[in-house]
């Protein structure tokens, strides 16, 4: 259920917190647990988070950019509200990183690799450079995030033709997406990932009527198949399923709408502090029951962490972000929609499918 009070779509909340506990659970069982157990097994599947992921920001991007009434002259701004939105906790986890890096590495038992790190490879995480340079980054996670800003500055500027009333314009735009995707399969940049980031711009567009449930289908079909054929049909399948929630299922569950409130810094916290939890409690476990223990231990103390960080960072950078509009509007403003007959539809109240109330504003907390 939606409600103004919470200003979200609950729904895409519960998902943020599925994705982003299924990536911590899939990290943290990753060592501990032998390559045959069950839990291990169970764990694997949570790597599938970060096509949820992807898909909520295909959708989230472009229905926020559209509820601002965003044009490209907006796109600096745009582009300006998302690195001050997500980078206070990155830039803190990264510069967390480097002392807990080497206090790791002097810890008594250690018996991984030296830490080593450089002022180039450390400062290319600012702007998401390192894949550009072939430098490692300090949290194996961060790729997805570079993956993400690719897609911010390729949405917003893709924007026009994404919300554009012209069907021949919107289905130009897909195939020359698509043809990206399958001349550039290169994982570490947006193209691979085109597919499953166009299955939530696909929903975009359902939510915006500028398609109708029949077209919504067919188009689903194609996406569906091509991220099959070009990723994986177990990531197709997670991709395509993601969409139908987010189009159209309606539920709020408390703890995952916690998990999804904090998914940004769990995202970000979860290895650093779970991870090392649970390295320096497996030296002391004897048996399956211990190292349950230990796991338990390592998700806990990571949502805790990733509490801390959401409270005292993500948070004010959250209201920072907010408080830079595009336009000078009300927002409570009604929206202008295209009716089915293509004439403007203005000065009514409109109600889109599965959306909040009107005039409810969603926060464009797009996460990995």
């Amino acid at each position: 259920m939606e409600t103004a009070k919470t200003n979200r779509f609950q729904v895409i909340d519960a998902l943020r917190g599925t994705a982003s506990f299924g990536v911590c659970f899939a990290h943290l069982t990753y060592h501990i647990f032998g390559p045959h157990s069950l839990i291990k097994l169970i764990g694997g599947w949570g790597t599938y988070g970060v096509q949820i992921f992807f898909v909520i920001s295909g959708f989230i991007i472009p229905y926020t950019l559209w509820k601002a009434s965003y044009r490209l002259r907006n796109y600096g701004t745009f582009i300006l509200k998302r690195l001050i939105r997500l980078d206070p906790p990155y830039l803190l986890v990264v510069v967390f990183l480097i002392p807990l890096g080497y206090l790791s590495a002097h810890a008594p038992g250690y018996n991984g690799p030296p830490f080593h790190v450089t002022v180039p490879q450390v400062l290319l995480h600012v702007g998401y450079l390192n894949v550009f340079f072939g430098n490692n980054w300090l949290n194996g996670v961060f790729w997805t995030l570079a993956i993400e800003f690719q897609y911010y500055l390729l949405v917003g500027i893709m924007f026009p033709l994404i919300s554009t009333n012209s069907f021949g314009k919107r289905a130009l735009m897909f195939v020359f997406l698509a043809l990206l995707a399958i001349a550039i399969p290169i994982h570490t940049f947006i193209f691979q990932w085109l597919f499953i980031f166009m299955l939530g711009m696909l929903v975009f567009q359902y939510f915006a009527a500028l398609i109708s449930l029949s077209v919504f289908f067919v188009w689903l079909g194609f996406l569906g198949t091509a991220a099959g054929l070009t990723l994986s049909p177990s990531i197709a399948i997670v991709a395509v399923m993601t969409a139908l929630t987010i189009a159209f299922a309606k539920f709020s569950n408390a703890p995952l709408n916690f998990l999804g409130k904090i998914s940004y810094s769990l995202y970000l916290i979860h290895e650093p502090v779970g991870r090392r939890v649970i390295n320096l409690g497996e030296r002391f476990a004897t048996n399956s029951g211990e190292k349950y223990v230990i796991l338990l231990a390592g998700l806990a103390s990571a949502m805790g962490a990733a509490w801390l960080l959401y409270w005292f960072v993500e948070r004010p950078a959250q209201r920072w972000s907010s408080a830079i509009t595009f336009n000078k509007r009300k927002p409570e403003a009604a929206l202008s929609l295209p009716d089915k007959s293509g004439t403007e539809a203005t000065g009514a109240t409109v109600v889109l499918p599965g959306s909040p109330a009107p005039g409810l504003e969603v926060q464009s907390n797009s996460r990995l």
